[in-house]
C-alpha cells in the first residue's frame, strides 16, 4: 500500500504543478478576473504560480526518485519515503484545517473549500499509514 500511496502522491503532485505552471503561463488573465480584487498584478501572478507550480513538480519529482530507490531495495528510499510520507501528511493536516476554517469564513467558497479539505484528510491518512508501513519495514530490517 505504501508504494501504491507513493505512485498515486507523485501523479497528483506532478499533474497539479504542471496545471499551475501551464495557468502562469497562459491563464493569469482569465484567473485574476474570477478571483476577488487582488493588490498584485498579472505578472506577480504569473510569477507566484510559477514558483507554487515548480515546488509541486519538486514535490512529485520526490515521491518519483524514492520509488526508484524501493524498486532497488535501497535502504535510504525507505528512510526517504518515510520522511516524505511524514512531512506531507502534515502539511496535509495543516491544509485541512486551514481549509475548513475558511470554509467558515468565506461562504462564497465554502463547497470547494469543505472539498479541498476532505481531499487533505484523505492525503493524512494516506501519507500517515505510508510513513508508518515504511517505519516499520525500517525496523524490522526487511530494508536493506
Amino acid at each position: 500500500m505504501a508504494r501504491s500511496v507513493l505512485v498515486l502522491g507523485a501523479a497528483v503532485w506532478i499533474l497539479v504543478g504542471a496545471a499551475a505552471l501551464l495557468l502562469a503561463a497562459v491563464g493569469t488573465d482569465n484567473l485574476l478576473a474570477r478571483l476577488p480584487s487582488l493588490a498584485i498584478d498579472a505578472d506577480a501572478l504569473g510569477g507566484a504560480l510559477t514558483a507554487v507550480g515548480v515546488a509541486l513538480v519538486a514535490t512529485g519529482a520526490a515521491h518519483l526518485v524514492v520509488l526508484v530507490g524501493l524498486r532497488r531495495g535501497r535502504r535510504w528510499a525507505t528512510s526517504a519515503g518515510a520522511l516524505l510520507a511524514s512531512v506531507l501528511a502534515i502539511v496535509s493536516l495543516a491544509l485541512a484545517a486551514t481549509a475548513f476554517s475558511s470554509a467558515v469564513r468565506e461562504a462564497a467558497y465554502a463547497l470547494a473549500l469543505i472539498g479541498a479539505g476532505a481531499l487533505a484528510v484523505l492525503a493524512v491518512g494516506g501519507y500517515g499509514i505510508t510513513a508508518l508501513l515504511l517505519a516499520r519495514e525500517l525496523g524490522s530490517g526487511s530494508a536493506d
